[in-house]
């Protein structure tokens, strides 16, 4: 009886190993129809999107415009600030005064005193280059109140600028360079307004090349901080560049998604969360 039992789990194991067999066999040959199909596989996941930079859309600062040199540019765009009349137009608020005093083909953007976020709205006439700064300074003296040589401001205004630690540029949503290589210092000392002390400068700033028919959205942010003392800038111009040809107008077009204002709104609030 008990060789009959043991005879018979024999044959149903040897059974179940044929069927085990088969099925492995089965199992493969679907697996193998299912590759060739694709159904087996899990799709790879996408690469991430390329940051797209327009690094080809600005001028290195130490390249010259139109035969002169950013240096002479920021100066120029000191003594522009100083034709306003007590209502600068870094204090403007929405670009209502942006068009006024200008001429050649450099056209001035201001930046802002630190106190508020600024959004502005500017026509450009075609085939001009563009000059902004980031963050920047004009000293008129030496920290001491008293009159002070040339050398001395331009220290001030260089300890100024080495307390900068963040700054972004975006143009139609997209990085535009890195604000390190923006920086620019003054030359010789100049006045800015009638009547008043001659001031060096020093800062980093943005000179863009000629940008195509349409309208686009320039949005900068960069800080300093020092001690207790600190600046922000945070602005957004939308810039109407005027013309009739305009077969590059997308060529900076927001493709990669929304970004502007917002994003330099962004990094003010990282710096301030870092303070």
């Amino acid at each position: 009886m008990g060789m009959r039992i043991r005879a018979a789990s024999r044959a149903a194991l040897a059974t179940m190993c044929a069927m085990g067999a088969l099925l492995a066999a089965g199992c493969k040959e679907a697996q193998d129809i299912r590759e060739e199909l694709g159904w087996s596989k899990q799709p790879d996941a996408p690469p991430p999107a390329p940051v797209v930079s327009l690094e080809d859309r600005w001028v290195p600062a130490d390249a010259a415009v139109a035969d002169a040199s950013q240096a002479t540019w920021a100066t120029r765009w000191w003594q522009w600030t100083g034709r306003f009349d007590g209502q600068p137009p870094y204090a403007d608020r929405d670009g209502s005064r942006c068009a006024q005093h200008q001429d050649g083909p450099v056209w001035f953007l201001a930046g802002t005193d630190g106190t508020f976020d600024a959004v502005r709205t500017c026509a450009i006439p075609a085939d001009r280059h563009v000059f902004v700064p980031l963050i920047a300074w004009a000293v008129a003296d030496a920290g001491s109140g008293s009159a002070a040589p040339c050398t001395q401001k331009q220290q001030r205004a260089a300890n100024f600028v080495e307390h900068v630690f963040t700054g972004l540029v975006l143009l139609d949503g997209r990085p535009v360079g890195q604000y390190q290589r923006m920086r620019v210092a003054g030359g010789e000392c100049f006045t800015a307004t009638t009547g008043e002390a001659a001031v060096a400068t020093d800062g980093y700033w943005l000179m863009l090349k000629p940008l195509p028919a349409g309208q686009h959205t320039l949005a900068i942010a960069a800080g300093y901080r020092e001690g207790p003392r600190q600046s922000l800038q945070n602005f957004q111009y939308t810039l109407e560049v005027q013309g009739v040809d305009a077969p590059d107008a997308d060529a900076v077009a927001q493709e990669d998604g929304e970004g502007g204002f917002d994003d330099a709104a962004d990094l003010a609030d990282e710096v301030e969360a870092v303070e």
